[in-house]
């Protein structure tokens, strides 16, 4: 099936993402560290090859890694089709392997898709219940650091904290590029102001709620900072755009957000030397505090989350466009009414069967009330 929220995305992204996507630059590479296929995911969600460049293409777009979604039978023949995948794909396409460390053989399974092509390693500690440290990653880490390619950890929700370990692991394998997934929200506040000493330590920006977005573009290096749309829970637009305002909110230039979008991913993946993009840029850039944006990002992360669970948004929907009301002399009162705008469209598609139709519009108007404290 398509990427979920393709459809939602053209209606209430499109403007916002030509507008991002012309600042950065039309001669942007943009390259995708963190997509799914399959068909098994307990979850229910499932996506080909074909839905990914389908994405892709949407978005303008050029490559993604993509990696197995979850296989409670096991990773072998998963890992054949992303291999395959990538194979047939004329270059849009590059492979991680899945593999879980619980299972008998996961480092031989490992060597065997490194050596069939894979750019490196895909874990999730939380999907395949493994925590950190863990002797089988331990060996997994150290097979990718000798030929100097990635591994990515699930580093989001529904996990302890893996941040020390991942400090330790980078450390003792400084070939290996180690990818925290999803802003590594599980440990950002604990890692982020270590980072800088830890070149080989790389976050990823498949995340949606903006504090965490931002304290990830304020706080951590510029190159260690990755695109990634996680697909197909995650459409591109809607992660693009949102790189693209963070970044710009914390002061990054064109040149380090087109880094960020696919020429270090580009390096991290051929094993080559990581560009210095500079220091982290603090918060100073991110101008005063807006108590309306503020109490609307508030009620609109609170409502994406029940979205996401099956729970019901509408009061904090409610609450949402209420942070909305200004004056016509208050100084965002424009931009107060566009995210009200696009809260009453989520609010308009509560009771339906498809929850991107309340979410997608919904990030949108977080991402511009996290964004907006410098007018744009």
């Amino acid at each position: 099936m398509p990427v979920r929220g393709l459809r939602h995305e053209e209606e209430v992204v499109a403007d916002l993402h030509a507008e991002a996507m012309a600042w950065v630059g039309d001669d942007v590479r943009w390259l995708d560290v963190h997509t799914h296929i399959g068909h098994a995911d307990p979850d229910g969600y499932e996506a080909d090859p074909a839905d990914l460049i389908e994405a892709l293409d949407a978005a303008g777009q050029h490559a993604a890694l993509v990696f197995p979604m979850h296989e409670p039978d096991g990773y072998g023949a998963a890992n054949d089709i992303a291999l395959e995948a990538a194979a047939a794909s004329g270059g849009r396409l590059m492979a991680l392997a899945r593999v879980d460390p619980n299972r008998p053989g996961a480092v031989d399974e490992a060597r065997r898709c490194l050596d069939a092509g894979a750019r490196g390693i895909k874990l999730h500690p939380r999907s395949d219940a493994f925590g950190l440290p863990h002797p089988v990653v331990d060996e997994i880490v150290a097979l990718a650091g000798e030929r100097r390619l990635a591994v990515l950890f699930h580093a989001g929700r529904g996990i302890p904290n893996l941040g020390d370990a991942a400090i330790a692991l980078a450390h003792d394998n400084p070939g290996a590029r180690l990818i925290l997934a999803h802003a590594g929200i599980s440990d950002l506040g604990l890692v982020a102001p270590r980072a800088a000493g830890i070149p080989n330590l790389l976050f990823d920006t498949s995340w949606w709620q903006i504090a965490d977005v931002l304290t990830l573009f304020a706080t951590v290096p510029p190159g260690q900072i990755l695109y990634a749309s996680d697909m197909p829970y995650g459409p591109p637009r809607l992660t693009a755009t949102g790189m693209v305002r963070c970044a710009r909110a914390v002061g990054l230039s064109r040149e380090q957000v087109a880094a960020i979008a696919g020429a270090q991913s580009e390096r991290v993946l051929a094993g080559e030397d990581l560009l210095d993009l500079g220091p982290a840029p603090g918060t100073g850039a991110l101008g005063p505090r807006v108590l309306g944006f503020e109490r609307a990002v508030s009620y609109l992360t609170a409502a994406v989350h029940m979205a996401f669970r099956g729970g019901d948004p509408t009061e904090a929907l409610a609450m949402a466009r209420l942070a909305c009301q200004a004056s016509a002399e208050a100084p965002y009162a424009e931009r107060l009414r566009e995210i009200d705008a696009l809260v009453a469209r989520a609010q308009s598609a509560l009771g339906g069967d498809d929850h991107y139709a309340v979410t997608i519009p919904a990030m949108v108007a977080q991402f511009l009330a996290g964004t907006s404290s410098d007018g744009r």
